[in-house]
C-alpha cells in the first residue's frame, strides 16, 4: 500500500497557484509577441516560440515535482528554467539579434555559449549570469548551487542523508523519491526563484513585443537613446 503524501503548507500551495497564473500569463504574452495569423515572422520570433514552449513545459514538470515532494528533480528543473531565460536574453547583448537567432536555428551554426556579444565577450553561462546579476541579485548564488544538480555531484549525496549522529558518529541514509525532510522555507525559496526566472523571460518577451511595433525610424531612435 502506498503511503499518502502530506499536504504542503498554505504558503506553498498559494505559490503553486501563482505558478499556474504565471503559465497562463506567459501564454498570453507569447500570443502578443507572435501576433495574429499572417503576421510577419522574424528569426527572433522562432527563438521566442521555443523559449515560451520550454518555459511552460518546465513549469508543468516543476509543479508536479513540488506536489510530489521531489526536491532533487525540482532543483534540476529550476536550473533548466533559468537557462531558458538567460539564453533568450542573450539576444539583447548582440548587435544583430535576428542574425544571432538565425545562427541558433542553423543546425550548422554555433551554440549560444560559443558566440560573442557586442563587446567581444563569449556568451557563456557565466557571462550571462554576470550581466544579469545587477538586476537579479539572487542569480549568481542560486545558479552556482543548482549547476551541481544537472550533473551527478555532492548535492545528490547530501540529499540522501537522513540524519547524522554526532554523539555516536553514525549516519543514516534515506533512499526515496520524496524529500520530506526539507522545511517549508526550502519549498518557498525554490518556488519564488522559479517565478523570478519566469518574470525574467517575460520582461524580455514584453520588450521584444514592443520593439516589433516600432517603425524603422522609431527603432533607430530607441537604439540611440
Amino acid at each position: 500500500m502506498t503511503t499518502p503524501l502530506p499536504s504542503h503548507t498554505d504558503r506553498v500551495r498559494s505559490l503553486l497557484a501563482q505558478l499556474n497564473d504565471d503559465r497562463d500569463a506567459m501564454l498570453k504574452l507569447g500570443t502578443g509577441v507572435f501576433g495574429t495569423a499572417g503576421a510577419p515572422m522574424f528569426p527572433l520570433d522562432l527563438m521566442a516560440f521555443g523559449a515560451v514552449k520550454r518555459n511552460i513545459s518546465t513549469s508543468s514538470g516543476f509543479h508536479m515535482m513540488i506536489e510530489s515532494w521531489n526536491m532533487g528533480c525540482a532543483r534540476s528543473l529550476l536550473r533548466i528554467h533559468i537557462d531558458t531565460s538567460l539564453r533568450f536574453s542573450a539576444a539583447w547583448l548582440v548587435d544583430k539579434p535576428h542574425e544571432f537567432a538565425t545562427q541558433v536555428l542553423d543546425p550548422k551554426g554555433k551554440r549560444i555559449d560559443q558566440m560573442k556579444d557586442k563587446d567581444g565577450e563569449r556568451l557563456s553561462d557565466a557571462r550571462l549570469v554576470e550581466v544579469r546579476a545587477p538586476e537579479y541579485p539572487w542569480l549568481p548564488a542560486v545558479y552556482k548551487n543548482l549547476s551541481g544538480y544537472i550533473h551527478f555531484s555532492r548535492g545528490h549525496i547530501h540529499d540522501s542523508v537522513a540524519s547524522i549522529g554526532t554523539a555516536d558518529n553514525t549516519i543514516s541514509f534515506e533512499v526515496s523519491e520524496t524529500d520530506l525532510k526539507f522545511p517549508e522555507l526550502s519549498w518557498v525559496e525554490i518556488l519564488e526563484c522559479f517565478r523570478e526566472a519566469t518574470a525574467m523571460l517575460a520582461k524580455f518577451l514584453h520588450g521584444y513585443a514592443i520593439t516589433k511595433q516600432l517603425s524603422p525610424s522609431e527603432l533607430e531612435a530607441a537604439k540611440g537613446s
